[in-house]
């Protein structure tokens, strides 16, 4: 005698049941992971975005100490250049070329001699605010 039928269908009925909760029960297990992958993902966009800014405000810095740099590479061509000295002596002295020399001299205001006047101070502070802004375009070039 063959089952009834709704035996038949009650028995697929559970085995279905059973297959959907392993499906579910693996579908939870999957979630957990997944969830955690993307939480990683965001922390690493983050870390990036943190390293980023750092590394533009190191840059800036370095610039700004460029600089620097430059300025006082230039006041002390400039000093040198206030005693009578040939630029090819300070050049040799400072281990540059001549040309390399001249260009930190035009780089900050020159003076003459230590006893300027007021009217050739006036001269160099407008030169000095020349310098000033072209200093932050050759520390772009950096």
């Amino acid at each position: 005698m063959a089952p009834r039928r709704s035996a038949t269908e009650t028995g697929a009925r559970e085995r279905a049941r059973r297959a959907a909760a392993e499906s579910v029960a693996r579908e939870q297990r999957l979630l957990q992971p997944g969830e955690e992958f993307f939480l990683a993902a965001g922390e690493a966009e983050q870390v990036l975005e943190v390293a980023e800014r750092h590394i533009a405000e190191i840059r800036t810095k370095a610039a700004q100490d460029v600089i620097q740099s430059k300025e006082a590479q230039a006041r002390v061509a400039t000093v040198m250049k206030g005693e009578p000295v040939a630029v090819s002596e300070i050049a040799q002295r400072l281990e540059l070329s001549a040309t390399e020399v001249r260009a930190r001299l035009k780089g900050t205001p020159a003076r003459a001699s230590a006893d300027a006047t007021d009217d050739s101070a006036a001269g160099d502070n407008s030169a000095a605010h020349e310098a000033a802004e072209a200093a932050p375009r050759e520390a772009a070039n950096v």
